[in-house]
C-alpha cells in the first residue's frame, strides 16, 4: 500500500503538469478572443445580468427608452459585429495574395463593402429606431 501512494501522487502530478503546460493553437485562441469581444461589445453581460424581455419581429424595433435593450437587439448587433469583423479579416487576408492581384482586390472590395454596410446599418439603427423615428 505504501508503494502505490507515491506512484499515484506522481501520476496526478504529471497530469496536472500536462494540463498546465498545454498551449492551444493560435488560431483557436484568436477565434475565441474575437467571439468573446463580440459578445461583450454587443451587450451579452447586460442580457445575462438584467434578463430583459425577448421580443421578435416588429416588437424588436419598437421605440422604447434609449437605455433599454432587448435580447433580439443584442443578437442583431452580434451578427453585424461579426460581419464587420469578417470584413476586416478579409482585408487582412488579401495581403496573402501578392502574386494574384485580382483576388487580392476582390477580397479588399468585399471587406470594404461589408464594413460600409455594417456602418450604414448601425447609423440607421442608432439615429432612427432608437430615437423613435421609425423607418
Amino acid at each position: 500500500m505504501g508503494r502505490k501512494v507515491p506512484s499515484i501522487i506522481n501520476s496526478v502530478w504529471r497530469a496536472i503538469n500536462r494540463i498546465l503546460s498545454y498551449r492551444p493553437p493560435r488560431h483557436i485562441m484568436a477565434i475565441a478572443l474575437v467571439v468573446i469581444a463580440i459578445f461583450l461589445f454587443s451587450g451579452g453581460i447586460y442580457n445575462i445580468a438584467i434578463q430583459p424581455n425577448i421580443a421578435w419581429g416588429l416588437q424588436l424595433f419598437y421605440p422604447r427608452r434609449l437605455h433599454e435593450q432587448l435580447v433580439g437587439e443584442s443578437l442583431v448587433v452580434m451578427i453585424f459585429y461579426a460581419l464587420g469583423t469578417l470584413g476586416l479579416i478579409l482585408i487582412y487576408r488579401s495581403s496573402r495574395y501578392r502574386r494574384n492581384p485580382s483576388r487580392a482586390h476582390l477580397l479588399i472590395w468585399i471587406g470594404i463593402a461589408l464594413i460600409i454596410m455594417v456602418f450604414i446599418i448601425f447609423e440607421i439603427i442608432f439615429y432612427r429606431w432608437k430615437l423613435g423615428l421609425g423607418l
